[in-house]
């Protein structure tokens, strides 16, 4: 029996390569796609939750809208007019308060700041203004050395600004006869000020005392 062989040789495809080529391909199309998917309902919550929020907040603000125009309602207009009166009452006291003078700080410097060889009388007192009070008398003092002594004591009184003494003359028992005028810081005669003045003074003299 005679022995044909085959002389022809082609070599056959690998069955794997095609199929792997696509398995990748088609793996990373599903990837992306999913990916996407992701994406998209994640867009989707967010937008969602932020119209859930935008109508909350549009609905807190009308419910507070209608509480305060509740509580304008239920306002006693009397009341409201009473409390107005009372209000401008209140305002005009402190404008009477930080307008009023008080003379007895005045009155107390004079008293510990005058040498017993010294004495005034014909007080005068003149407020032109808020800036500008202005005091005046008429002094008698036993001897010159006593005028300028007591000229040099008002000199050193913060309060006083630009004391002057003048217009010396003699009685006829050798007392020296002067006038004697001043401006008076505006501030130590405000009665506002004079009252907190003893009210630090009060809190000072407890705390000592304790």
């Amino acid at each position: 029996m005679p022995i044909q062989i085959q002389t022809s040789f082609i070599p056959k495809k690998t069955p794997s390569a095609l199929p792997t080529s696509q398995g990748i391909g088609g793996r990373s199309i599903n990837l992306f796609f999913v990916l996407a998917i992701l994406v998209f309902f994640v867009v989707i919550g967010l937008a969602v939750s932020v119209f859930f929020y935008k109508s909350y907040l549009i609905k807190s603000i009308a419910e507070l809208d209608a509480s305060l125009l509740q509580a304008k309602k239920s306002f006693d207009p009397e009341f409201i007019a009473e409390a107005s009166l009372l209000n401008a009452r209140i305002e005009g006291a402190k404008e009477l308060l930080n307008s009023h003078r008080a003379l007895s700080p005045l009155f107390d410097i004079l008293e510990k700041k005058t040498l017993e060889s010294v004495r005034f009388q014909d007080f005068h007192f003149n407020a032109e203004g808020k800036r500008e009070v202005t005091v005046g008398m008429t002094g008698q003092a036993k001897s010159f050395n006593s005028v300028a002594l007591q000229s040099d004591v008002f000199g050193t009184e913060r309060s006083f600004k630009d004391p002057i003494f003048s217009n010396f003359s003699l009685n006829e028992r050798g007392d020296v006869i002067f006038n004697f005028q001043t401006t008076v810081d505006p501030k130590l005669l405000l009665y506002r000020e004079t009252i907190l003045g003893k009210d630090d003074s009060d809190t000072k003299d407890e705390a000592s005392a304790k």
